[in-house]
This record gives structure tokens, C-alpha cells and sequence, in this order.
């Protein structure tokens, strides 16, 4: 059997017994760091300076008992030896607080159960601990919490379940979980799948205070196995979920909200985009009247004019469309219609336009682009809207300098 390391305080007055003790642990080559004292005086002595694993003591002592030596005992066990038959003592003695008892005998033969011993009080002190440092978290838990037997009575309740849904321990233990779960066959309007099962837990259930009050939890369940992996209890943590669902719904109202005015929005652009194609129609009829009216040398640069101005109105006409089709779109997205041209052209096309004006303010605008002409498939009207007011933004740049303009500066493009 594996022997654990600790650390031992050994309460003896008898000088034979201490050296056998000796004696078995040296033979048995056991691991144990052990003391040894002579008195109850001697180990409180000890104790007050040392923190040990384990307290073997004999029961009888010449300055007392082993019950004298317990009290300088905190959080230490303590396991007793009594006399060859002397089980009201052990009894005693584990009524007062002891881990166990040792029967000493003449041969000293209760030595040899020694290490099953402190090994069964070690392991029994580790579990103990375990399970104190568990229902310490179990009661602190700002969650509720509770368990159920096979049969849905409740066996245990936190202080966090006791404080949400107003019962006393003693008012709720032993009653039908069921209780939690009446008058709560609701819930809020609107928001039957507002909720679904998310990493274990499961939302959207209603539980009843003791009052009589229903309010929304999330719940995650479990259950408790034996070691024959037989399901002997559950155990469920409830959460109040009021306070998100408030804020959820908030955020749905606001959502809402936020929907009806980009609606309004959209509905607002799409008039003002059709007055806009009614206008522009018009400057369209009209340019046309003036160019078929125009006639001569002065007609033929009118009709040049008319010309620039009614592809502007064209490409206007675009990209009202554009937006009006973006404004319909549920998604915002526009259709981008892809053709193919000559990017030499477009160039020649703004600058032909944006001409008078650079002239008016004394630049020269000059194409710099190469003989061999450049074929893409952007869409048209996007490509020339951002050339001319890219080549348009230079313009007003370069008339506001108070340098002369430069070689650079007129080569625009």
C-alpha cells in the first residue's frame, strides 16, 4: 500500500511505546514526518508553534487526556489510542471529534494498522474539504440554486434561490419542485421564439416566486450519478432573466423604431428622386428643342454645346436612377451595369465639357493620356461622374494659387 507523506505529531508519555513507534516506522521505511511529545503540556506546546497533518494520541496521559490535547486542535485530526478494550472510550472519543480510534494492545500490534489508518483519516480530511470548499461556492453563487430526488422533492436550496423566489429553507425543502412552476403557463407576448437552448442552458421559461409572482429564468439541469452511474438526484440552476428581457425589448421597440424611419427615409428619396427625373426629362426636351431650332456656323457650335449639356443630363438621369433603385433595394446594394469603352474618350469627353470653365479662369487643361487607347468594362456614368469631379476639383485648387499656373498644374489629366 502507498504510505502518504505528512507531517505527524505523535502524543505518548509511555517511553516504550514511543520507541516501538520509532522503531515500526524505521522498519516500514514509511514516509512520515513525524514529532513526538511526552505531556498534554508538551503538545500544546508543540502545536502552538507547528502545523501538523495528522494527531495520534494516546487516550490516557499523565497531565491529562487526549480530549486536553483536541482543544489546541484546529483544523487537524485527530485519531486516539484507547486501551485493550476499552470502547466507550473510542466512542466517546469520536463523538467528541475524533477521526478514529486505535485499540492499543500488549504486542503492540495495533501499530501495523497504523497506515490504513492515517491514510483513511487523510482521505477522509480531503474530501471533507473538498466538499466544505464546494458548498461554500454552492452558497455564495449569485445563482439559484436547487436539488431535486428522483421523486422532484426538493432536498436543498441556496442562499441566492431562498432570496430570489422568497422561500426559507425550511419552508421549501421537502415540497414538489413543481411548486416553482405554477401559474406560469404564459409568456410575453410577442416573444414565443424569442429564447432557445444555448450552451446547456435553457431559456425562456417562467417560475413563481412564493408571493405569487411569475418571472421569466433561464434554467440549466443536471443530474447526480452514483457510483453505479445511477441518476440519483437533480440539480438545477435557475437565473432571473428579468432585467434582459426588459432590455431586450427595449432594444426590439428601438429596432423597430429605427425601421420605420429608414422606411420614411427611403419612401421620402424615392419622391424626391421622381421629381427630380421629372425636371430632368423636361431640361432634356428642352435641350432638344434648342438643338433641332439651331442652324449655321453659330448653330453648329450650339448644337456642340447641346450636345455636352444633354449627355450631362443623361448621365444625371443615371444616376438618379441609380439611387433610385438603391432606395427601393432592401439590401442598399446598386446594380452596377459593367460596359466596356475607350477610358481615352471619357477623358476627352470631361474635358471637352469642364473647357469653358478652366478657360474663364486661365488654365489650359491637356489630356496626358497614351496613343494606345485603354479598354475596360467599368460602368460608364460612375467613371465619368468621378473623373469630372476629380478634374473639377483640381480646376477650382489651381485658380485659387497665387503662383502662376505650372506645366504641371495644367496637365490635368
Amino acid at each position: 500500500m502507498e504510505n502518504i507523506k505528512c507531517r505527524m505529531l505523535l502524543v505518548e508519555d509511555d517511553k516504550l511505546d514511543q520507541a516501538a513507534f520509532k522503531r515500526f516506522i524505521e522498519t516500514e521505511k514509511l514516509a512520515y514526518d513525524y514529532s513526538m511529545a511526552g505531556s498534554v503540556a508538551e503538545a500544546h506546546d508543540i502545536l502552538s508553534q507547528e502545523q501538523f497533518d495528522i494527531v495520534i494520541s494516546d487516550y490516557s496521559l499523565g497531565d491529562g487526556t487526549a480530549f486536553d490535547v483536541m482543544e489546541s486542535v484546529k483544523d487537524t485530526p485527530v485519531v486516539i489510542v484507547t486501551g485493550a478494550g476499552n470502547e466507550e472510550v473510542a466512542t466517546k472519543a469520536l463523538r467528541a471529534g475524533a477521526s478514529d480510534y486505535l485499540v492499543k494492545d500488549v504486542e503492540r500490534n495495533y501499530l501495523k494498522t497504523v497506515p490504513v489508518t492515517v491514510e483513511k483519516v487523510l482521505e477522509h480530511k480531503a474530501l471533507q474539504d473538498k466538499l466544505r470548499l464546494l458548498s461554500h461556492a454552492v452558497m455564495s453563487s449569485d445563482d439559484s440554486i436547487y436539488i431535486t430526488d428522483m421523486e422532484d422533492k426538493i432536498t436543498f436550496v441556496n442562499r441566492a434561490f431562498s432570496e430570489v423566489y422568497g422561500y426559507k429553507e425550511e419552508e421549501i425543502v421537502g415540497k414538489d419542485c413543481n411548486v416553482l412552476w405554477q401559474q406560469t403557463a404564459h409568456q410575453v407576448e410577442g416573444d414565443d421564439d424569442a429564447y432557445n437552448a444555448v450552451s446547456g442552458w435553457e431559456v425562456g421559461f417562467f417560475h413563481t416566486r412564493k408571493d405569487g409572482n411569475a418571472f421569466p429564468i433561464s434554467l440549466s439541469r443536471s443530474a447526480i450519478k452514483n457510483e453505479k452511474n445511477e441518476e440519483i438526484a437533480l440539480v438545477a440552476i435557475s437565473r432571473d432573466i428579468s432585467e434582459r428581457m426588459e432590455i431586450e425589448g427595449e432594444f426590439r421597440t428601438s429596432n423597430q423604431e429605427l425601421k420605420k424611419q429608414n422606411r420614411l427615409k427611403r419612401e421620402l428619396a424615392i419622391v424626391v428622386c421622381h421629381k427630380l427625373l421629372q425636371i430632368v426629362n423636361e431640361l432634356k426636351d428642352a435641350v432638344y428643342k434648342l438643338t433641332t431650332m439651331a442652324s449655321g456656323k453659330k448653330g453648329a457650335d450650339l448644337r456642340d454645346s447641346l450636345s455636352l449639356a444633354n449627355n450631362d443630363i443623361s448621365r444625371a438621369k443615371d444616376i438618379i436612377d441609380d439611387f433610385l433603385e438603391m432606395s427601393r433595394a432592401d439590401d442598399c446594394e446598386m446594380n452596377v451595369e459593367l460596359n466596356e469603352f475607350s477610358l481615352r474618350s471619357v477623358v476627352s469627353q470631361v474635358l471637352k465639357a469642364l473647357a469653358p470653365l478652366a478657360t474663364e479662369k486661365g488654365i489650359d487643361l491637356k489630356s496626358a493620356i497614351p496613343t494606345l487607347d485603354l479598354s475596360k468594362n467599368p460602368d460608364w456614368n460612375n467613371v465619368v461622374t468621378v473623373l469630372a469631379q476629380f478634374v473639377g476639383d483640381i480646376t477650382e485648387i489651381t485658380s485659387t494659387s497665387n503662383t502662376a499656373p505650372t506645366l504641371s498644374q495644367r496637365t490635368i489629366v
